[in-house]
């Protein structure tokens, strides 16, 4: 089955190569993110199930040094001083195939060092590394929806790509970009990100997009929109929109005819619209919500559901923005127009529950996985097994 899984075999207690090593052999092996904390063995989620990645369990003394000599010792000192760590890491190969990558290969890594307590032990160091693979997927291949493909690169205006940490919306975005660098070459693409993911621009490009980390490049994603609004971009990516500067100069992207591409961390279209209204002023916020009105052009939801061949599977909500939907936006007032368009995806049985509840009439998912996605008062409309 695809859901079997054999751990790595370190001969031994690991080396900082051993470990870089173990780091790109789990990015062939399908794995999307890697947990390594004293008192544990090694352990990997693959496709969103948790596995053994180590025979041996690591002491703490091994996982400090590691994070020194794979990851600098700057890390621990920040750390025990009780502030977490967040920084991307890059393997490369070369002619010798060092951590069996060839020339020319790279994988990435989004990581997290925080301090904490596992267990016996009362300080212990937790890495949490997500892979980020190297290829970036196409647009096609991610099964779009055609009115929602239709919708993902406007002319101008905000797009919102939503939903919990390692639903897939960094590689939905990242295929959105490659999709526009390659179909329109001709079109200046800027992100700003915490941390950059995916490398978007390839040898091949005329001028490849440009990617701005957080705290490194700039100073914030406010900041980031208002100095990527004055290189005369056509798209500007934002890593996430989460407070009020930044959805005020998402915003002001839009109406200033820029396409801005963004996320947020929600569960449906209606409550993205709610959280993005919340952020704005009390003392301004009717006039900055017909103006969020007045550039939206879609706002997507996504999740990953497990199936039963030991994968998952994509499953989204959306909402496009047409001056139909505006006019009966318009009529009510802002505070209705989250639960108005939820009512809409409802009514139309497009919720994510919805097409979840499809997957497990077709047998592809379990009852128990249909249940996460499903609310409770639902689940006695679910079929038995």
């Amino acid at each position: 089955m695809s859901h079997e899984f054999t751990p790595y075999d370190f001969h031994g207690t690991p080396s900082a190569e051993d470990f870089k090593a173990f780091m790109a052999w789990c990015a062939t092996q399908q794995v999307s993110d890697i947990n390594m904390q004293g008192g544990s063995p090694l352990s990997v989620a693959r496709f969103g199930r948790r596995c053994r990645a180590s025979q041996m369990v690591l002491a703490c003394d091994t996982v400090s040094r590691l994070t020194d000599e794979v990851f600098g010792l700057d890390i621990r000192p920040v750390i025990t001083s009780g502030q977490p760590v967040d920084r991307a890491f890059q393997l490369d190969g070369d002619m010798n195939g060092r951590y069996g990558l060839q020339r020319g290969e790279r994988v990435r890594f989004r990581c997290n060092f925080i301090l904490g307590t596992a267990g016996r032990f009362e300080e212990s160091i937790s890495l949490t590394m997500r892979v980020i693979p190297s290829a970036i997927p196409s647009l096609d291949s991610l099964n779009i929806e055609p009115e929602l493909k239709a919708a993902l690169l406007p002319q101008q205006g905000l797009g919102l790509v939503c939903g919990a940490t390692g639903s897939g919306k960094s590689t939905l975005l990242a295929a959105i970009y490659r999709y526009c660098q390659d179909n329109f070459p001709d079109r200046v693409i800027v992100t700003y990100e915490d941390p950059v993911e995916y490398i978007l621009g390839r040898d091949s490009d005329l001028l490849k997009p440009h990617q701005s980390q957080i705290g490194r490049h700039v100073p914030s994603f406010a900041e980031g929109i208002r100095a990527g609004m004055r290189r005369n971009p056509d798209l500007i990516g934002v890593g996430e929109i989460r407070d009020q500067e930044t959805a005020e100069a998402a915003i002001a992207a839009g109406e200033s005819g820029h396409v801005c591409l963004a996320t947020c961390h929600t569960h449906s279209p209606g409550e993205t619209i709610s959280r993005m209204l919340g952020l704005l002023p009390v003392q301004s916020r009717d006039g900055m919500a017909h103006a969020l009105l007045g550039t939206l052009s879609f706002i997507v939801v996504q999740v990953l559901v497990r199936t039963r061949d030991g994968r998952r599977r994509a499953v989204r909500e959306f909402i496009t923005f047409d001056t139909a939907l505006r006019s009966a936006l318009g009529q009510l007032p802002h505070e209705k127009w989250g639960e108005h368009i939820d009512n809409i995806i409802l009514l139309e049985k497009r919720r994510i529950a919805d097409q979840v509840a499809t997957l497990y009439r077709r047998h592809d998912i379990t009852r128990e996985e249909a249940c996460l996605f499903i609310p409770h008062h639902e689940w006695s409309r679910l079929p038995d097994a």
